[in-house]
Formats: structure tokens, sequence, C-alpha cells
């Protein structure tokens, strides 16, 4: 069964993947503060956004950020 998004949550996802293309990198409290959501929301709309799209950042512990594979990548040389 899939989960229909919110308007909101469909919002939220859609502007993480953009920041994550243009940037490289976001966190949770970068999407808290851009749409005055709790922690644990920004959290919840990672989750769904990595169920989305799997294979489009990694969790990154020493900089507690998401990231694209290619700045994990470039990040280690």
């Amino acid at each position: 069964m899939v989960e229909q998004l919110t308007w909101a949550q469909e919002q939220r996802i859609n502007w993480i993947g953009e920041m994550l293309e243009i940037y490289g990198f976001i966190n949770r409290e970068h999407v808290q503060k851009k749409f005055r959501i709790s922690i644990p929301q920004a959290a919840s709309d990672f989750t769904k956004f990595k169920t989305l799209f799997p294979q489009a950042c990694t969790y990154n512990s020493s900089t507690k950020r998401y990231e694209t594979k290619t700045v994990a990548l470039a990040e280690q040389v």
C-alpha cells in the first residue's frame, strides 16, 4: 500500500530534493526553519524522502546532515 502525502509533505519533500540538488547537503534544522515544523516532523520527512528516493542521499553522522553521493565522495578525498 502506497501512503498518500499531504500537500505540505509533498512541498517539503520536493524542497529537500531541490536543496540536495543545489547545495549537495541538507539537515533537519534547515527543513524545520524553512517550514516552521518540529524536529521530529522534519525527521519524518527525511524518512519519507529516503523511502521515495533511496539513492538520492546518505546520512553523514560526523556532520549530521544528509548529503548527495557526490558530496560524500568528494569530502573523503
